[in-house]
């Protein structure tokens, strides 16, 4: 394996400017708290052609065209990075806490291909609606889940390994033909309830779990999970405190460092006005 990998974060914006707008603040944010960080955006070429726009790519990196303009070329861009240890971070994201800087520590000097948040049962009304079945990782289970554990809001993940990029770009376009009715596997019935065909967690869930292609990789969720994905809706106290404790209960990290490093805006960015982060 390559020695000296290169480092870098990675975020994609498409459909709307709000997007754009999204990505230049997690851009200052990230630059804020490490300063030395390489951070590329991929957009659509109309925007990087359009002179009203450049004002939210300076500082970056890199700026690359995606190639189309739907709502999840975020996992394309995922398997192009420049990089070769990539953090990727959704565009509605903010980054508040210096330890962003020891990201790339997680895998562990190659012991591990990914990481993931976990998404947990207490924290399950905050980010989609579905049944819970009894095979639950807060639990201790270790087999297939019947719930989606993997937040793909954000990913590390190390591209010396091959089949990184393959797994992204499968990630990709089975979400296409997940999403058009042209790929349906028998396998998202362990999915009992919930409109899960329209999510790109399901096809990372599939993936993880049910591609024999993939088996070899290794995988883990973020020991101190929430930190690194801290929803909004979670809650801000009036004291300054936060609430990892109360949506993760069965794990520690909160105890000793209980402030989060990544806000996540999924439900305070105006996705369709001017305003921003609400």
């Amino acid at each position: 394996m390559k020695e000296n990998p290169t480092k870098g974060f990675v975020t994609v914006a498409t459909k709307r400017k709000q997007f754009l707008m999204g990505a230049d603040n997690l851009k200052e944010s990230l630059l804020d708290h490490c300063p030395d960080a390489k951070i590329t955006l991929f957009t659509e070429q109309h925007f990087i052609d359009d002179p009203s726009c450049q004002r939210y790519f300076r500082d970056f990196d890199k700026v690359l065209p995606t190639p189309s303009n739907t709502n999840r070329e975020k996992m394309w861009g995922m398997a192009n990075s420049p990089y070769d240890l990539t953090f990727y971070m959704d565009a509605d994201i903010e980054i508040v806490h210096d330890d962003v800087a020891n990201i790339f520590d997680h895998l562990e000097d190659g012991e591990y291909d990914m990481a993931y948040v976990n998404l947990t049962k207490e924290g399950a009304k905050h980010f989609a609606e579905w049944e819970w079945g009894p095979n639950l990782y807060d639990d201790g289970w270790k087999g297939i889940p019947d719930h989606l554990a993997h937040c793909g809001g954000i990913a590390l993940y190390d591209m010396r390994n091959p089949l990184i990029k393959e797994f992204m770009m499968d990630w990709y376009d089975l979400f296409l033909k997940q999403r058009d009715g042209r790929w349906n596997p028998e396998a998202f019935d362990y999915i009992k309830k919930g409109n899960f065909r329209q999510w790109d967690q399901l096809t990372l869930w599939w993936l993880i779990y049910h591609s024999p292609k993939y088996e070899s990789l290794k995988w883990k969720f973020f020991k101190d999970n929430y930190r690194w994905n801290y929803f909004t809706s979670f809650g801000f106290n009036k004291d300054g405190t936060h609430n990892c404790h109360k949506f993760d209960p069965t794990r520690d990290y909160w105890k000793t460092d209980p402030e989060p490093i990544i806000i996540h805006y999924s439900s305070w960015m105006d996705k369709y006005g001017d305003k921003g982060i609400l």
